[in-house]
């Protein structure tokens, strides 16, 4: 009979371990944000062109945001500038930004001549050392990150992405909304 009840008051202490390790693991990994559709967007900030830094917990509950991560040396990036310019003066005003994070290592004269020649009117933010990148789990560019009002990731995308087109349209739609 012991036995039998030291093997039970065994057991119930496991039990009430496991189910305080649960709910404590499960707690921290709530607040973790995985940078996965479904999941709050990772927060993060970084200093503009213009030397502003730029937080991207400020646009919660205000604004959907585009992440775009790129370099001026991409050739499918200089592609992808012009679609999100458009969309860009197409949604600004419903309550969409453009956070177009540069990888570029070099002089930011670079980047802010490569937005002039494209006549590139959103933020553009530096991350030369590629922690935000690495944050997204991104290894390529571009790459893309749609977020709602609420800061919750709705697309992750990898490689050029026309911004214009019907899909693309239909997504920023619902997101302004």
């Amino acid at each position: 009979m012991r036995n039998s009840y030291s093997s039970l008051l065994a057991r119930c202490f496991m039990l009430i371990v496991a189910i305080f390790w649960a709910a404590t693991g499960a707690e921290t990994l709530a607040h973790a944000p995985k940078p996965e559709v479904g999941h709050p967007a990772p927060d993060f900030t970084l200093p503009a062109l213009t030397g502003k830094a730029v937080r991207l917990s400020a646009f919660r509950g205000q604004k959907a945001v585009l992440i775009n991560f790129w370099a001026t040396w991409c050739a499918p990036c200089r592609l992808e500038m012009p679609t999100m310019e458009k969309a860009y003066q197409t949604y600004k005003a419903k309550g969409l930004e453009i956070l177009a994070v540069s990888v570029d290592a070099g002089s930011k004269s670079g980047v802010k001549n490569f937005m002039d020649e494209l006549g590139l009117t959103f933020p553009a933010l530096l991350d030369p050392k590629m922690e935000v990148l690495g944050l997204y789990r991104f290894s390529a560019i571009p790459a893309s990150i749609l977020i709602d009002k609420q800061g919750i990731i709705r697309l992750r995308e990898l490689g050029y992405r026309d911004w214009t087109d019907k899909e693309s349209t239909k997504m920023l739609e619902q997101l302004v909304r």
